[in-house]
């Protein structure tokens, strides 16, 4: 009978570990949104011209393109893309990877440009 309440009670503490372990997996809480993520210098190749561009996204996101505000506003953004809408209409969006932003689509043109790589420099 002793034999057998061992058991019991280590197959209840072998169980309480893995039921603890497990309940705390999910305690641990999702990354961080941060929106200032996007925020740098960034630079890209124009496909018509081969010009290279500048898009700065400032702290306080201001959007400048070669130095020039633009005036627009922060749409909505999530962990890998940033949207602004121009006082035109027009989205401007930025999409990253979990390192970086990689790509910047204008919608006046209908173009998505990659960022040239090793060009850019962030602001934070």
């Amino acid at each position: 009978m002793k034999l057998k309440n061992i058991g019991l009670i280590a197959a209840s503490f072998v169980t309480g570990i893995l039921t603890s372990k497990k309940l705390h997996e999910n305690d641990i809480p999702e990354p961080q949104l941060n929106p200032l993520f996007f925020v740098g210098t960034w630079n890209y190749r124009a496909n018509d011209s081969n010009r290279i561009h500048t898009v700065e996204i400032r702290p306080n996101f201001d959007l400048l393109i070669d130095g020039h505000a633009i005036k627009s506003k922060v749409e909505n953004w999530d962990k890998y893309t940033i949207t602004f809408l121009d006082r035109y209409g027009y989205h401007i969006r930025i999409r990253a990877n979990d390192q970086r932003p990689v790509s910047i689509y204008d919608e006046t043109d209908n173009e998505t440009y990659p960022i040239l790589l090793g060009n850019y420099k962030v602001t934070k």
